[in-house]
């Protein structure tokens, strides 16, 4: 069995066979004591055992790791997290359409996956700062109690945000003060440009071009929310707005969940674009 770390090899030896999970135990031991963590890896097994489900240390012919510290672990997190809600969301979407109902063990696991989901936030919290903690709480709690499909998904909703949010404050965390503020000059120089997309948007919404909009609202959401991280650094007098923002954003994916397009359309059309002007 080899072990490697991009394409170094690691000297790390057994002395009796053991199976993958206490392998991967021993590994992360070890990184942890480098204060590294383990974000990813792979595992090809012999030829011989290809194919084999459960594999131990004799029958493992490679293992690569992707090592990284605190920060990278945790934007890794946030990157499976925002994932696994965007699937689940897009799934409960679809059974709505549909008009179907959940089956037996699709319902086992959503449940499953609302557990999940819960318990990686309660980890998350540890250290990142929600929004709101009472609403984010109310949402989980929603997801994981709320029968009504349409509360699990605004819960989803309300969940993915505050994913994407803390991802972006991870991966702005090095900017400073003073370079904040100046992308906020440029991002309200380009707030014309922004609001005449937003009313694209919202006809793109009421006229059924439902891929047209979510298509432009995806880059005008991420400007939107690049410019609420930049006005908390900034620390810009207008940051109140920007929680509002949020809060809209979230109540946009809400509602193209719950397919109402002409409650979206007026979101957009109406209090985002206010909104704007005020930022």
């Amino acid at each position: 069995m080899r072990i490697y770390i991009g394409d170094e090899a690691l000297q790390f030896e057994l002395t009796e066979t053991l199976p993958f999970n206490q392998i991967l135990q021993k590994l992360s031991a070890w990184a942890e004591s480098q204060n590294l963590y383990i974000i990813d890896y792979r595992v090809a097994a012999k030829p011989e055992f290809a194919g084999k489900e459960d594999l131990n240390s004799d029958e493992i012919d490679v293992i690569n790791l992707q090592i990284g510290d605190q920060a990278q672990l945790i934007e890794s997190n946030l990157r499976e997290l925002i994932d696994y809600t965007d699937r689940a969301g897009l799934h409960v979407a679809r059974t709505i359409q549909e008009d179907k109902h959940l089956t037996e063990q699709e319902e086992r696991d959503l449940k499953n996956g609302g557990a999940f989901i819960a318990e990686s936030i309660e980890t998350l919290s540890k250290h990142l700062e929600p929004e709101n903690a009472e609403a984010l709480a109310k949402a989980l709690n929603e997801l994981n109690t709320n029968p009504d499909l349409i509360e699990k998904i605004n819960a989803l909703a309300q969940v993915q945000n505050q994913l994407k949010l803390w991802l972006r404050q991870l991966e702005f965390s090095r900017i400073s003060k003073e370079e904040a503020a100046e992308r906020i000059n440029n991002f309200r120089a380009q707030t014309a440009e922004l609001s005449d997309k937003l009313e694209r948007i919202a006809a793109f919404f009421t006229q059924g071009k439902e891929q047209d909009a979510l298509q432009l609202l995806d880059s005008v959401s991420q400007t939107l929310v690049d410019a609420v991280i930049l006005l908390r650094i900034a620390e810009d007098p207008k940051k109140v707005g920007g929680e509002r923002l949020i809060e809209l954003l979230g109540k946009i994916t809400a509602a193209v969940d719950s397919r109402d397009l002409v409650t979206a359309a007026d979101i957009v059309d109406f209090d985002l674009r206010d909104l704007l002007k005020e930022l």
